[in-house]
């Protein structure tokens, strides 16, 4: 567990993408921070921007098969990355292509914003690997700002729905739980990040979230 803010902000989802081997986040952070992050996570870190944007939680999302990133790209920052990873990068088509805030993804499937077109969706399959489905969660189209995905579990807002659990337990093949971050804050992607190894949550995160976050994530276990 590692609690920090991002820029002063609690909402380090915004800032920071994940998979189970690499941290994306915005370049000339304090190097202490980045060291307790990656060792936290067990990843290597890459420095980025996305379109020349420090919200890369919210333009990036991947799994261990592939990224998406928004079309917002520039060739540059398309280099960078490619360069430090071994993951297919994909853009995102359309106009809704803030792709970390509108895809959640593991790597046994991904759900995805209502009205992203076949063309995207079809993109997101074949970047990610897993199967699509289009969904809302606890009611909210952002599903990626609205939750978090790992191989081991899901976290979702506290008004989700009992379906809407059945429906992402069965789709992304782990438990499936809601809670809160940053005390009392619904939308759980925009203050945590997490994979298999480790999660980091924003600075104001309570003791009983961070337990939530534990259990439902798989990581009492450990």
């Amino acid at each position: 567990m590692f609690q920090t803010n991002i820029s002063s902000a609690s909402c380090v989802g915004v800032f920071l993408t994940v998979t189970d081997d690499y941290l994306f986040i915005m370049p000339n952070i304090d190097e202490d921070l980045i060291d307790g992050l990656c060792s936290e996570l067990r990843v290597d870190a890459i420095e980025t921007t996305i379109g020349g944007s420090i919200t890369t939680g919210a333009l990036l999302c991947g799994n261990n098969s592939g990224l998406l990133t928004s079309s917002q790209l520039t060739a540059s920052e398309r280099k960078n990355i490619t360069s430090e990873t071994d993951l297919p990068l994909k853009e995102l088509p359309g106009d809704i292509n803030a792709v970390g805030n509108i895809v959640l993804a593991n790597d046994q499937g991904a759900c995805a914003h209502g009205n992203l077109s076949d063309k995207a969706v079809s993109t997101i399959e074949q970047t990610l690997d897993v199967p699509v489905i289009r969904c809302t969660i606890a009611g909210i189209p952002t599903v990626g700002t609205a939750a978090v995905a790992t191989n081991n579990g899901v976290l979702c807002p506290p008004l989700t729905s009992d379906s809407e659990l059945n429906q992402l337990q069965k789709h992304f093949g782990t438990p499936v739980d809601v809670g809160s971050i940053n005390y009392g804050g619904p939308l759980i992607g925009s203050g945590l990040v997490a994979n298999i190894h480790g999660y980091v949550s924003g600075g104001n995160t309570t003791g009983p979230e961070l337990g939530r976050i534990e259990e439902t994530l798989g990581f009492l276990s450990d």
